[in-house]
């Protein structure tokens, strides 16, 4: 028996949807309907650093592997392999640069290998744009975002789908220029006014929607600064300070053991403070399945730590798959014509 793969590049991954936020906001949501309903295997991810101290992550990089099996319609398995080295920026390199695999779940025979850096930034958009979807106020008329990499541009563009109504989103990052450049190459896609704020401050102040993603290792934003009815989603979870917790209506995660476990997520260190309970979170699961309400007022300060899980790389992978198959891209790789051995 010949097994066959099929190989995506990053642009075979763009021209099968990888890049249209809108369908991966929805496959995302699915799938964590689908966790809700036990469909769904998520291991806890493994990360090779390099250094014990604090804030090696955002210094000298990690690398992960996130596996996961998705069940309903999609019944796949697979795998995202994702170094990340923040000194590849000065290197002319994405900072990120992953592979997704995707396995049958009944043979085990391997099913894809794809470019997995753009669908790792877009399923990190999408998570967001489930947060906003289900957990931002209706009024939402301001956001403020830190940061201006990667994981910026798809918050932005997750805004652009679930909130295209904002007036402005203002956008701070140390680097001016590197800011203004993203921001001149997104406006003309987005349908709501972007600004260049000259602090973290002047960015995220009474802000209704306000998302860090920035590799800082300390935190960045202040309790008082978020308005009632203000949605925090801490991308990046060093962002967010303990004393957050004592202004927040609703704390959300998008699964409890895994940000739970290591040491730096926001949901640990309030536990390790003291502060809260695992039981006090809530899951992103729950509430898109109705088992929970989410919001229950519009005043209610609610905040989303998704710490990102492989079933997010799995599925969007998956969706990816399925129309390149549709759309005939990709190329095919041979891995062996007859098994070595049984």
């Amino acid at each position: 028996m010949t097994v066959d793969l099929l190989f995506l590049s990053q642009d075979d991954v763009v021209a099968a949807g990888g890049t249209d936020m809108a369908a991966l906001i929805d496959v995302i949501e699915g799938a964590f309907r689908l966790k809700a309903a036990g469909q769904v295997i998520n291991p806890m991810k493994v990360m090779i650093t390099w250094s014990d101290e604090p804030g090696t992550q955002e210094r000298l990089g990690r690398i992960m592997a996130m596996p996961a099996w998705v069940g309903g319609e999609w019944d796949v398995a697979g795998l995202k392999w994702i170094p990340s080295v923040p000194a590849n920026l000065t290197r002319g390199l994405p900072r990120a640069n992953a592979l997704v695999v995707l396995s049958d779940r009944e043979t085990g025979l391997p099913l894809a290998v794809m470019d997995g850096t753009v669908i790792s930034a877009m399923r990190t958009g999408a998570v967001t744009g489930v947060a906003i979807r289900h957990l931002a106020a209706e009024g939402a008329r301001t956001a403020g975002l830190l940061g201006a990499g990667v994981l910026t541009r798809t918050q932005l563009m997750a805004l652009a789908v679930t909130r295209p109504g904002l007036d402005i989103a203002r956008v701070y990052d140390p680097d001016t220029a590197r800011c203004e450049r993203l921001l001149a190459a997104l406006a003309p896609e987005l349908p709501f006014a972007v600004a260049v704020a000259g602090s973290e401050r002047e960015a995220c102040e009474d802000a209704d929607i306000i998302i860090p993603s920035t590799l800082a290792v300390t935190p960045t934003i202040e309790p008082a600064w978020v308005p009632e009815g203000g949605l925090v989603v801490l991308v990046s979870s060093l962002d967010g300070p303990e004393s957050l917790h004592a202004v927040t209506d609703v704390l959300v995660v998008d699964d409890r053991l895994h940000e739970g476990t290591a040491d730096t997520r926001y949901l640990r260190r309030l536990i390790d403070a003291g502060i809260a309970t695992a039981a006090d979170a809530v899951e992103i699961a729950e509430i898109v399945s109705g088992a929970h309400p989410g919001r229950t007022s519009e005043g209610q300060r609610i905040v989303c730590s998704p710490v990102g899980l492989g079933l997010d790389d799995v599925v969007a992978g998956a969706y990816v798959l399925r129309n390149a198959r549709q759309r005939g891209l990709g190329t095919s790789l041979r891995l062996r014509d007859e098994p070595l051995w049984l």
